[in-house]
């Protein structure tokens, strides 16, 4: 099992998740969104505080992120026993630095949701509210903390918590059966825990249960009055992982056609053109990111991989690496970033070169075994090259006696 995706996969699960947060009740106030949001939905809340909840989310996937911010203020000060302020806050902080793949709003971050935890203690002895949206939120506040763990390489107390997310979610659905967006978690449930076992020789066998997982993923995007967006999200990067390449580029192009401006889901859309080969599309959707937002980071290790993957330019894709080092990223990528020059240079048979990257790769990621056994491989290139004649380039064989 590659070691960096499985924790992307279920990130991305997370982020999908939590993207389900409310907002304030902006509700006959106004519609920063521009989209009026009724509010009418079946779970029992007030429909000011459920349209306010749409209008959150909706900003957040326009990439309105101070206003989606403001919003979450207010809602503070609407709510204040509530924690939906400061889970939207949080949430915000989150997909920001989700971006980018950095810890660069880190103490907002962490402040935000330490009120949100405190918040829920309080709303969870009795708040007025329905139980069933308590547990909502309660599940959303779960998946946002196991994201954080995950992107802090803490894995186990991460799926201890998706699952008691999960938990909470099916109480959700047995309470409220006509709350369509809850499918978007069961949904990803079914496909991806299908998908991770099936990886993995020590877990136990769950069955194949992907084609169910998807069409409950479908429903919530189809007919969830929040989960659309995020449905949208997790189908692509789940079609991806099916190698239905036509499908997911379908479903990423059907998010970019009412969020032009989620750089989320050109991201996803580049790497689905990459791992379907299809080179000029992949660098045109990575451009565009650079189009969204000129200071993106993270973007500049997936044009390098491009030119990489292709074999088409070395030089561009060690360009390309330089920019994304030069942005300092997190231990992990760095080393990822360094394996991959090492890699380019093993390619021109510059073997010092590549050594000196892998060697940095492995010293900043002990656990990269794929890094430390490609180093022995081009240690050991290396030695052999040093055999060889270096005027004509083949072994000196001794002639017999």
């Amino acid at each position: 099992m590659n070691p960096h995706r499985s924790p992307l996969r279920v990130l991305l699960i997370a982020l999908a998740v939590t993207m389900l947060v409310p907002a304030s009740a902006l509700a006959g106030r106004r519609s920063p969104s521009g989209k009026n949001f009724t509010g009418e939905n079946p779970i029992g809340v007030s429909r000011a505080q459920f349209a306010a909840t749409q209008e959150g989310m909706d900003l957040i996937y326009q990439r309105r992120y101070p206003e989606a911010l403001q919003v979450f203020e207010e809602a503070g000060i609407d709510f204040p026993d509530s924690p939906l302020g400061p889970i939207g806050r949080s949430l915000v902080w989150q997909a920001i630095m989700f971006e980018n793949y950095d810890y660069a709003h880190e103490r907002p971050y962490l402040t935000e949701y330490g009120e949100a935890k405190d918040r829920l203690k309080r709303a969870k002895r009795g708040s007025g509210e329905p139980k069933s949206w308590i547990y909502f939120l309660e599940a959303v506040h779960l998946g946002i903390d196991a994201m954080w763990d995950i992107r802090h390489d803490k894995f186990l107390p991460a799926f201890d918590k998706a699952w008691e997310c999960m938990e909470l979610l099916k109480k959700v659905e047995r309470m409220e059966p006509d709350f369509v967006d809850v499918q978007l978690a069961t949904g990803m449930y079914d496909y991806w825990r299908t998908a991770i076992t099936e990886d993995v020789d020590v877990l136990p066998t769950f069955g194949d249960h992907r084609a169910e997982g998807l069409e409950k993923m479908r429903k919530a995007k189809s007919e969830g009055l929040l989960a659309g967006p995020p449905a949208s999200l997790v189908l692509t990067y789940s079609y991806l992982d099916g190698k239905d390449y036509d499908a997911a580029i379908a479903e990423a192009k059907w998010a970019q056609e009412r969020y032009p401006g989620n750089l989320l889901n050109e991201l996803t859309l580049g790497r689905v053109y990459r791992r379907a080969r299809k080179w000029d599309e992949a660098l045109a959707s990575f451009e565009r990111v650079l189009e969204i937002d000129p200071n993106n980071k993270r973007v500049w290790f997936h044009i390098g991989e491009v030119h990489y993957k292709s074999r088409r330019n070395n030089t561009a894709a060690k360009e390309a690496y330089g920019r994304y080092l030069e942005t300092k990223p997190i231990p992990a990528y760095e080393s990822h970033t360094l394996y991959r020059l090492g890699m380019i240079e093993r390619r021109a048979r510059r073997y010092d070169e590549a050594i000196a990257y892998l060697e940095r790769a492995v010293e900043l990621n002990p656990k990269f075994k794929t890094a430390a056994d490609r180093l022995e491989q081009v240690r050991k290139e290396k030695e052999r090259k040093s055999t060889r004649s270096p005027s004509r380039g083949t072994t000196v064989v001794k002639p017999r006696k």
